[in-house]
C-alpha cells in the first residue's frame, strides 16, 4: 500500500494521529488531529508537539511526557491542551516509539482523543458529590442514613457528636442496639416501633417533628432531639433506605423547664424549630431549600433567587437591603463564610427573626459560584431567653432582698443551689466551698444530725408536698444558731420526688424569745406555787412558834429551855426563808414610797463593808441629779445586799464592786425591754464586779429559784430570784450582763417617783429619720446576732457600714487602706484585743477617726476590767435605744 492510500485511511479515522521525531517536531498528522486542534496542515508540519500546550497545562504532565520522549518510551495520560483559537480542551494522549529492524529509533506515533465532554461530566459529578458531602459534614443538623432493616450506613459528624458514639462503632448498628434508650417527653421509654426509622418504614411516608430524649453514651447526659425521617423508595414502591435528620433542642427544653420553675410569675416561651438548609447557585440563580423553609418563613421556597429582585421573590416583609448588602459584601470581599441576622413578617402577619450562617463556594480563581448555608428562626428562642433573663433577674432581686436563704435541690442532677453568701445571711461563721454543695452538712449540730436525716428521708419517701424542720448549726468560731427550713417537694406523676425548693431562716432570736417567754411563765408558775407554799408554811410556823412561846412561860429546866430556844431560832430562820419566797413570788407586802438613792445607797454600802472582806473594795457612784425612785426602801436595800453578796462570792481572791445609778427614759418601742417595761422615766441601779463571770448556760438560769452554783450548804439559790421578784413587784425589770473572765453587771430598772400633778415628757425620736449622710462606720462587735442588728440599724440611718467580729479583723481592714469616719466598738471582746486597745491602734493608723464605745458594763467599771482608766470618752451603754445611738453618732460626727 502506497503512502497516499495509507494517509487516506488515517484521515478517515476519528481519532487524531500524529507522527513526530525525538526532536519533538511533527512529521505527519491526520485530518482528525487538525479538526481537534484547529490548526492547518501547513501550521502543524514541522511544528513542535508542544504547540497545544498553554498556561493552565499541568506542569507535571508535561514533565512526564518529556521524560518518556527522552527515554524513547510509551506514554498514556490526560492533559489539558489548547486549540488554535485558545479554547481549552481535555486530550487523552497516547504515544509509543517505533524502531528500525536494526533496533535504531525511527519515530513516535501519537493518538489524541478529545475527552472534554466526558471530563466535564466527571468534574460536575465530583463537584456535586463534594458539595453534598461538605453540606452533610458541616450542617448543624445531624444526618443518618439507614437501610430498610434500620442498619446504619452513614452518620455525619454532628450525628456522631449528639449520639455520643464513634463513627466506626455506629456504622452497622440497628434500632434494637442496647445503646439506644430513647425516652418520650413525659419521661417514659419510647417504644421501638415508634423510633423514626421504624415508623418511616412501616408507614412508607415521611415522619416529621418527632421529639425524644437520648442518654448520650459518652457522658450520660440527657440530650433532647427533634427528628425527621424520610423513606427512599425503589420503582416497586419498596423502602430501600431511610434518611433521618435530627437537631439538638436540649437548651430549648432546658429553657422550657426553667420557665416552668417560675410558672407563677412567668409564661412558657420556648419552642423548637428546625434549621433551614439551602443551596443557591449565584450564576444561575437556582435556589434549593429543605421543607423547614416553609416552617420558618411561612411560604414554599422559590426555585430561583436574584439579589436585585428579593422584594419580588420573597413572600415576607423583611430588611431586604440588609440581606442584599451583607451578601454582596461577602461575595466581593473574597470571604468564605458570612452571617446576617434580620427580622421579618410572615404572610400570616406573624413576626420572626432569621439568623443565616452561610459558606461561599468559589472556583480556583476565587470567583463565587454557590452559597450553601443554614437559616434559623431565632425569634421564639430569643423571646424565651429574654423571658428567662427577666425571671432570673426578678428572682435575684427577691433572693437579694429577703432575709431568708433560698435553696433549690434537684435530685436528678444531684445539685444544690443556695443563695450566695448564705452563711452571712444566716449570721454564722462557715467557709463555703462552691465545688462542694454538701459542705453545710458538716456544720449541723451532731445532736441534730441523725434527726435531720431521718426527717428528710421520711419526707422524700412519703407523699408529702411540704417539709419543715428545725436544727442547730455550729460555726467555725463555735457559735451556734437555730435554723428553720421549710420546703415544697415537687414530684413526678408516679409520686417520686425530683426536686425541693425552700427557704432557711435563722430563728435563734425567736427561739430564745420563746424560751425566755416559757421561762418567764415557768418562773411565774413557780412563784405562784412558792407563794402558796410560803403562806401555808407561815401558818404552820405560827403554830410551832406559838407553842414554843407557851413553853417558855412554863417552868423549864436548863436543857428544856435550851431546846425551846433552838425551836424559836429555827422558826425565825424559817420565817426569813418564807419572806424571801414571798418576795420572789411578788406576794410580800411592799411599802412603796419615794426613795432617795443618794442617801439609801451610801447607807447600804456602809452596812455592807462589815460583811465584805478587806480584799474586796466597794465603790459607790451616785450622781446628785439621780431621780428618786418609787420602791420599798427595805426591800431595795435587801436587793442591793443580795447583789453585793453574789459579787463577793464570785471574787474569792478579792476584787472590786461598783454600785452606781443613772437616769434613763424609755419611750414606746425604742427599747429592747419594751415588752417588760412601760414607757417612762427609770433609774438604772447597777452592781458590777470583776469576778469570774458566768457561762451562757448559767446566765440563762440565774433567776430560777433554788438554782445555785455554790457548794451544798453555802447558798439557797433565792438571792437573785428575790431580786427578780422585787423588781417585777416594783413595776421594774432586772437584766444581767456577764462574760466569763470579765465579771458581771446586774442592772435594776426602778420607776421614777412622780408627785401628783407632775407631768413627764417622754423623749420623741428625732424627726430626722436618716441622720447619716453616707459616713463610713467601722462596726466591731463579737456577738453575731447583735452585730447584724446594729449593722442593719446603722444602714437604715443612712450610714455606710463595714462590720468586723473582733479587733484583729478590724485592724486588717484599716491596714488594707480602708477609710472610716468613725469606729463603733464594743469594749470587752474575745481574740486578745479589747476595744480600748483597738482604738489606740486605730488612732495610730488614722488619727482623724472618731471613736464611740459601747458596753454592758458602766464606764466606772473599766479600770476594774483590766482596762486603763479612760477620761472624756463617749460610751453608749448596753442596752441602748436607736435614738440614743443616733444622738451619740451625730454628736461625734458633727463636732
Amino acid at each position: 500500500m502506497n503512502n497516499d492510500a495509507f494517509a487516506s485511511i488515517l484521515d478517515a479515522v476519528s481519532q487524531g494521529v500524529c507522527v513526530f521525531g525525538d526532536d519533538r517536531k511533527i512529521v505527519y498528522c491526520n485530518q482528525a488531529f487538525l479538526n481537534i486542534t484547529g490548526f492547518d496542515r501547513s501550521e502543524v508540519a514541522g511544528a513542535l508537539c508542544g504547540i497545544m500546550q498553554g498556561p493552565e497545562t499541568d506542569r507535571n504532565t508535561i514533565e512526564a511526557i518529556t521524560a518518556a520522549i527522552n527515554a524513547r518510551c510509551a506514554f498514556s495520560g490526560e492533559i489539558l491542551n489548547y486549540r488554535k483559537s485558545g479554547e481549552v480542551f481535555w486530550n487523552h494522549l497516547t504515544f509509543k516509539p517505533e524502531f528500525h529492524q536494526d533496533g535504531s529509533f525511527k519515530h513516535f506515533v501519537g493518538i489524541s482523543r478529545d475527552i472534554t465532554r466526558q471530563k466535564s461530566a466527571e468534574i460536575r459529578a465530583s463537584k456535586l458529590e463534594r458539595d453534598h458531602q461538605f453540606m452533610l459534614e458541616n450542617i448543624l443538623s445531624a444526618v443518618v442514613l439507614h437501610k430498610a432493616n434500620t442498619e446504619i450506613l452513614y452518620a455525619n459528624p454532628r450525628a456522631v457528636e449528639l449520639l455520643g458514639v464513634t463513627r466506626d462503632s455506629i456504622i452497622g448498628a440497628v434500632n434494637w442496639d442496647p445503646r439506644w434508650a430513647f425516652i418520650k417527653e413525659d419521661g417514659s421509654p419510647l417504644p421501638i416501633e415508634d423510633y423514626p426509622v421504624n415508623r418511616a418504614v412501616a408507614e412508607r411516608q415521611p415522619v416529621r417533628g418527632l421529639v425524644f430524649g437520648n442518654f448520650r453514651e459518652s457522658d450520660g447526659e440527657l440530650v433532647w432531639l427533634i427528628c425527621n425521617a424520610f423513606p427512599v423508595m425503589n420503582a416497586d414502591g419498596e423502602v430501600v433506605e431511610v434518611l433521618t435528620s435530627f437537631t439538638d433542642i436540649t437548651k430549648i427544653k432546658e429553657a422550657e423547664r426553667d420557665i416552668k420553675i417560675y410558672q407563677e410569675r412567668f409564661e412558657l416561651a420556648a419552642r423548637a424549630t428546625q434549621d433551614v438548609i439551602f443551596e443557591w447557585n449565584i450564576e444561575t440563580g437556582e435556589y434549593w431549600a429543605n421543607e423547614a423553609f416553609e416552617t420558618v418563613y411561612g411560604y414554599p421556597p422559590p426555585s430561583h433567587i436574584s439579589l436585585d429582585g428579593l422584594e419580588g421573590i420573597s413572600a415576607v416583609e423583611a430588611d431586604h437591603d440588609l440581606v442584599r448588602r451583607v451578601t454582596r459584601q461577602a461575595i466581593d470581599s473574597g470571604e468564605v463564610r458570612y452571617s446576617v441576622d434580620y427580622g421579618f413578617k410572615r404572610p400570616d402577619g406573624t413576626s420572626g427573626h432569621a439568623a443565616v450562617r452561610a459558606f461561599i463556594v468559589r472556583d480556583q480563581a476565587g470567583k463565587a459560584l454557590r452559597i450553601i448555608g443554614t437559616g434559623t428562626d431565632a425569634g421564639q428562642l430569643t423571646r424565651a431567653m429574654h423571658a428567662l433573663e427577666e425571671s432570673e433577674e426578678r428572682f435575684r432581686i427577691i433572693a437579694d432582698t429577703v432575709s431568708d436563704v433560698l435553696w433549690d435541690r434537684a435530685f436528678g442532677k444531684n445539685t444544690l443551689w443556695v443563695t450566695p453568701n448564705w452563711p452571712q445571711r444566716l449570721q454564722i461563721d462557715i467557709e463555703t466551698d462552691p465545688a462542694d454543695d454538701q459542705l453545710y452538712l458538716d456544720y449541723v449540730d451532731p445532736e441534730d444530725r441523725e434527726a435531720l436525716n431521718k426527717s428528710f428521708v421520711a419526707a422524700i419517701k412519703s407523699d408529702a408536698s411540704q417539709w419543715e424542720f428545725q436544727f442547730g448549726m455550729i460555726g467555725n468560731d463555735g457559735g451556734k444558731i437555730v435554723l428553720a427550713v421549710k420546703a415544697a417537694i415537687l414530684r413526678h406523676p408516679d409520686g417520686r420526688a425530683h426536686r425541693m425548693l425552700g427557704n432557711a431562716r435563722n430563728v435563734t432570736i425567736e427561739k430564745r424569745q420563746q424560751d425566755g417567754y416559757s421561762r418567764a411563765r415557768a418562773l411565774e408558775a413557780v412563784g405562784q406555787l412558792t407563794g402558796g407554799v410560803a403562806h401555808d408554811f407561815n401558818n404552820q410556823l405560827m403554830i410551832i412558834q406559838g407553842n414554843a412561846e407557851l413553853l417558855e412561860m412554863s417552868e423549864l429546866d436548863e436543857d428544856q429551855a435550851e431546846s425551846v430556844s433552838l425551836i424559836n431560832q429555827a422558826c425565825s430562820s424559817a420565817a426569813d426563808l418564807t419572806q424571801r419566797l414571798l418576795s420572789f413570788s411578788r406576794q410580800s407586802h411592799l411599802l412603796t414610797r419615794s426613795v432617795d438613792l443618794t442617801r439609801l445607797i451610801p447607807n447600804t454600802v456602809a452596812l455592807l463593808r462589815a460583811g465584805i472582806p478587806e480584799s474586796i473594795t466597794i465603790k459607790c457612784i451616785v450622781p446628785p441629779s439621780v431621780w428618786q425612785v418609787k420602791a420599798d426602801a427595805n426591800a431595795l436595800e435587801q436587793a442591793i445586799v443580795n447583789l453585793a453578796v453574789n459579787s463577793r462570792d464570785a471574787m474569792p481572791n478579792g476584787g472590786d464592786i461598783i454600785i452606781c445609778c443613772d437616769n434613763q427614759t424609755i419611750s414606746d418601742g425604742s427599747h429592747p425591754f419594751q415588752s417588760e417595761l412601760q414607757p417612762g422615766d427609770y433609774v438604772v441601779l447597777s452592781v458590777t464586779d470583776n469576778g469570774e463571770g458566768m457561762a451562757p448556760d448559767v446566765l440563762a438560769k440565774v433567776f430560777e429559784p433554788f438554782f445555785t452554783t455554790k457548794d451544798i450548804g453555802k447558798g439557797t439559790g433565792l438571792g437573785l430570784s428575790t431580786v427578780y421578784g422585787f423588781a417585777k413587784q416594783s413595776d421594774g425589770h432586772v437584766t444581767v450582763y456577764s462574760e466569763p473572765g470579765h465579771g458581771t453587771t446586774i442592772k435594776l430598772f426602778l420607776p421614777r417617783f412622780v408627785e401628783a400633778g407632775m407631768e413627764l415628757e417622754l423623749p420623741v425620736a428625732s424627726a430626722k429619720a436618716r441622720p447619716g449622710r453616707g459616713q463610713h462606720i467601722l462596726l466591731v462587735e463579737d456577738q453575731a446576732q447583735l452585730r447584724a442588728h446594729v449593722e442593719k440599724l446603722l444602714t437604715r440611718m443612712g450610714y455606710t457600714v463595714t462590720a468586723a467580729a473582733d479587733g484583729n479583723e478590724a485592724l486588717s481592714l484599716l491596714n488594707a487602706g480602708n477609710q472610716f469616719d468613725l469606729l463603733f466598738t464594743d469594749v470587752i471582746m474575745p481574740g486578745g484585743m479589747n476595744g480600748q486597745q483597738l482604738a489606740e491602734a486605730a488612732n495610730k493608723i488614722d488619727p482623724r477617726m472618731k471613736v464611740l464605745y459601747t458596753s454592758g458594763y458602766p464606764a466606772f467599771a473599766f479600770e476594774h476590767l483590766n482596762l486603763n482608766e479612760i477620761d472624756n470618752i463617749t460610751l453608749l451603754k448596753k442596752p441602748y435605744r436607736s435614738i440614743e445611738l443616733t444622738n451619740a453618732l451625730q454628736e461625734l460626727l458633727e463636732s
